[in-house]
């Protein structure tokens, strides 16, 4: 009952107190930033690793697996998980909320430089995690051809024929990614790095 007792008493102080925090509500709101994407710094590493020339199994007993076991033993490390490719080894570590990242960077390293690992192998490279580094465009290329010469080349031609006709344009498309359109999209102000995959790689045989 004093606050009803106050407030009926004592209107003008009432109405001025509650005129001050809806000015100070709008002037806060109005200043009030929102971001669509704030900036968040993950407690998680990824370490990398190249294997030029391994299959996505050897990369993941000789690579990814050692990797696991020794960095598994790193103080405040929740989760390891591993993605293996052809000639790449990815070991993502999660640490709790509040790990000092710099001084698990050191550990994870310490970790790294007493493992063996294949000497084809390169060498890890730790990386930390940022959601506004992660890829956000792919390119495909595609050799495309219009629809009747298509029909007429594909009837006319034998199946040895189309497998080699196959192979020279993974051949064409590899080589112009890497000689011209990867040249120009490091030119790009914005890119960071930019990594050709797929298609067939030129290599000398020695019979």
């Amino acid at each position: 009952m004093k606050i009803v007792e106050i407030s009926v008493r004592r209107r003008v102080t009432i109405a001025m107190f509650t005129v001050a925090v809806l000015l100070f509500g709008i002037v806060s709101f109005d200043r009030l930033k929102v971001n669509l994407l704030p900036e968040l710094s993950y407690p998680t590493l990824t370490i990398r690793t190249e294997y030029r020339g391994a299959a996505p199994a050897e990369v993941e007993n000789l690579i990814s697996k050692p990797i696991e076991e020794a960095v598994g033993i790193v103080k405040n490390v929740q989760e390891v998980r591993s993605v293996s490719r052809s000639g790449q080894s990815d070991v993502l570590l999660e640490f709790a909320w509040g790990t000092e990242m710099d001084f698990a960077s050191l550990d994870v390293r310490e970790k790294l430089d007493a493992l063996q690992l294949p000497l084809e192998a390169g060498k890890p490279v730790i990386l930390r995690f940022d959601p506004s580094l992660d890829p956000i465009i792919r390119l495909a290329l595609v050799r495309k051809e219009s629809a009747e010469d298509t029909s007429v080349y594909f009837a006319s031609l034998s199946a040895e024929v189309l497998d080699a006709q196959n192979e020279f344009d993974l051949k064409y498309l590899r080589r112009l990614s890497e000689e011209q359109i990867k040249k120009e999209l490091e030119s790009v102000p914005g890119v960071a790095a930019v990594k050709v995959s797929g298609g067939l790689e030129d290599e000398i045989q020695i019979h």
